[in-house]
């Protein structure tokens, strides 16, 4: 293990952090998706980063104060934190015990660190560093879960966890500008020297704009994550919750995956808002009244009309905005990057089925979609077991006693947790989701009696 220069800052600040500023700590780390505070050079150079060590102090801090209790607590018969359990082992098991009894038997598309600088490849079924890797990933997201879910029984912790997401949605706007400005007027690249991980860090400019990538290695992963932000804080905005400060977080960081160039934000953000159009006349037609949920209609209706002012005083701005689109989502079909993406997941398509639909191993194949992802590595149980964790998250009833602030956190953490599944069904290569994911998760879930 090799320690860096933001690994040694971020030891000191875990060494005097405590109560609620693990939580801040736990949810701020997450952003900082291309820096690496320690190499492991016994995988090969795998990256281990802020969102690991921060919930590395996460579960010493839960241990002074708790002990083994603080773990256990939030472990119950039949909830997510029980079927995410069952997922976790079953991913572990398949990570270490598919690759070596299926060996050779199947043709898979991989990774492996093991490989000078790490390779792509295509060919037969065997163990690979990624089996490990992955399987530690996936053993840290359950412990992220299971330390928020214990973390949020404290007083006050779920509006600590809101701000503490503010704070994240604030930096990103911060890191994204300084992006531009380095861009655009040639300043000192700093956040070329926060990203030290062993990512291939991708940028450059479509279409003549620069594609935005934030804190992270490629602008899909900084649309995946600014999008599960803007899920956040509008739903808080929308319900008065802190308003001032996420009512401008909401637009800087909405404005931001307008101009990230990015396909997958896009894609993901047509999806949510059709999603959320259609929840409004549906409650529209049950209830008579649509209430907060009129902020939908109001951001629609204001870029609709934005549009239509736009192509009626400036006619060009029609073609140029096509040939955008054209570039940015239609040539990126039909470009060797979507022809990979689709032969990756007609691959692990192919992997599924030839498995008998138990997987090749946690760690074995990449995929274009999260889903592709899970059955091509994990099988039906896998996907069964993550369905059953995941249902009550989204779509689970909140008790009535909840405090109306914790419930409006609870609902906007449930749609960010929607808005990461969409985005990951359509770019996911691998079955990490982000420790964000993980945290939102725990927020929105809410059981009908508190440990």
């Amino acid at each position: 293990m090799v320690p860096t220069l933001y690994g040694l800052l971020m030891f000191l600040v875990g060494l005097f952090v405590s109560g609620q500023g693990i939580l801040y700590m736990a949810v701020i780390a997450t952003l900082f998706g291309g820096t690496a505070v320690a190499f492991a050079t016994a995988l090969g150079g795998a990256n281990v980063t802020p969102a690991m060590l921060a919930q590395g102090f996460t579960g010493l801090n839960l241990m002074r104060r708790e002990g083994l209790r603080g773990f256990l607590r939030p472990i119950e018969f039949a909830t997510p934190t029980f079927w995410l359990l069952l997922l976790t082992g079953w991913a572990m098991a398949t990570a270490f015990v598919m690759p070596r009894l299926l060996q050779g038997q199947l043709m898979v598309a991989g990774f492996d660190r093991s490989e000078s600088g790490g390779a792509y490849l295509v060919g037969p079924l065997g163990p690979v560093s990624m089996n490990i890797t992955q399987a530690m990933y996936a053993f840290l997201a359950l412990m992220t879960f299971v330390m928020t879910r214990t973390l949020l029984t404290r007083p006050g912790a779920g509006l600590a966890a809101a701000r503490a997401v503010l704070w994240a949605a604030g930096l990103n706007v911060v890191a994204a500008l300084l992006e531009m400005a380095q861009y655009q007027l040639g300043l000192v690249p700093i956040l070329a020297y926060l990203k030290n991980a062993n990512y291939a860090m991708m940028g450059g400019e479509v279409a003549g704009l620069m594609r935005i990538t934030g804190t992270f290695p490629e602008t899909s992963m900084f649309s995946q994550y600014t999008l599960a932000l803007v899920a956040f804080t509008h739903t808080l905005w929308m319900h008065g919750v802190l308003r001032g400060w996420a009512r401008a977080l909401t637009l800087a960081n909405l404005l931001l995956l307008l101009l990230s160039t990015s396909g997958t934000a896009y894609v993901s953000l047509a999806i949510c808002t059709t999603v959320a159009l259609l929840y409004t006349f549906l409650r529209l037609m049950r209830v008579g009244q649509i209430g907060p949920y009129s902020l939908y209609l109001k951001l629609t209706a204001s870029g609709l009309v934005l549009a239509v002012g736009v192509l009626l005083f400036v006619p060009p701005a029609l073609d140029a905005v096509s040939d955008f689109f054209s570039v940015v989502i239609g040539q990126k079909l039909t470009s060797d990057s979507g022809a990979i993406r689709g032969a990756l997941n007609a691959q692990a398509l192919q992997t599924f089925v030839e498995s008998f639909g138990l997987g090749a191993g946690l760690g074995c194949c990449r995929a274009s979609s999260f889903a592709l992802v899970v059955l091509s590595n994990l099988g039906w149980v896998g996907a069964v077991l993550f369905v059953f964790f995941v249902t009550p998250i989204l779509f689970g009833r909140i008790p009535e006693h909840l405090a109306s602030t914790d419930r409006v956190i609870a609902i906007g953490a449930r749609r960010a947790v929607f808005a990461t599944l969409v985005s990951a069904s359509l770019i996911a290569l691998v079955y990490d989701l982000g420790f964000l994911f993980y945290i939102m998760a725990a927020l929105a879930y809410v059981p009908k009696r508190q440990p």
